[in-house]
């Protein structure tokens, strides 16, 4: 099975360095089985759909890094899935630097995914733990507990199309990284986790990814690992050099 791979760009690029960034990726990444998920800022997003489009590039998909749980109304500064849904296939959801920073809770999470899903747009949900959690050991069942809450309005159709990126909050934008074995160990929990809670066919149908300071130089340790079906890049994402070559590993 081919690697996805999701660069998530943040809050960066205006519109003619996203075009020059696409452009790049276009001519560097010349062969590769993975599926590339872009997800620009939504300054950029119709931009670069536009580009996409009017070059014939169909190796990249694209997808937005959140939306509000709501499809309009009142709420100052959000973008729906409503408006984006003719753009964007995937959705970034539940991010750690919403979750800490933006102070959302795992009861909003849940109705941004069930708002995705009614939209058919597939979410990428993100968990991770802290550094205090895995310092204490409690690493998995944060992880387990955000899931039980997360997934709380979706039915077992949906959960099997799922996305989710494990993002360990200590790796993200630090240049720390969770060791091979810790990620294999997560990664059977999530898999066990899926099996046990709805069965084998849904846990095999979830496409789990890798997130936290992912590089061209470790990315491949990665994606060796078993259950690990891609990798969710950050900061990395934002150079086509390093980008490229994460995608054609």
């Amino acid at each position: 099975m081919s690697n996805m791979i999701v660069g998530n760009w943040k809050m960066n690029l205006d519109i003619q360095q996203a075009k020059t960034l696409v452009s790049r990726l276009n001519e560097q990444i010349i062969k590769t089985d993975a599926k590339i998920v872009l997800c620009p800022n939504y300054i950029v997003l119709s931009t670069v759909s536009e580009l996409l489009y009017d070059q014939g590039i169909t190796k990249f998909s694209l997808g937005v890094q959140n939306i509000n749980d709501h499809d309009d109304g009142p709420f100052t500064g959000e973008v729906s899935a409503l408006m984006v849904k003719g753009l964007a296939k995937y959705a970034i959801i539940g991010h750690s630097e919403r979750r800490v920073n933006y102070d959302e809770d795992n009861q909003t999470i849940a109705k941004k995914l069930a708002t995705c899903v009614r939209h058919n747009i597939t979410p990428i949900l993100c968990v991770g733990e802290n550094l205090h959690e895995r310092q204490e050991g409690l690493a998995q069942r944060t992880i387990i507990d955000q899931l039980e809450q997360d997934l709380s309005e979706m039915v077992t159709s949906e959960v099997s199309q799922l996305v989710i990126a494990y993002e360990p909050i200590w790796a993200i934008g630090t240049g720390e990284n969770a060791s091979p074995s810790d990620v294999e160990k997560m990664m059977m929990e999530l898999y066990r986790y899926f099996v046990n809670k709805y069965n084998e066919l849904v846990a095999s149908k979830i496409t789990l990814l890798y997130g936290g300071s992912v590089d061209a130089d470790n990315a491949k340790s990665y994606t060796n690992i078993n259950k690990v079906g891609g990798l969710l890049v950050g900061g990395a994402s934002l150079n086509y050099k390093v980008f490229s070559k994460i995608c054609q590993l």
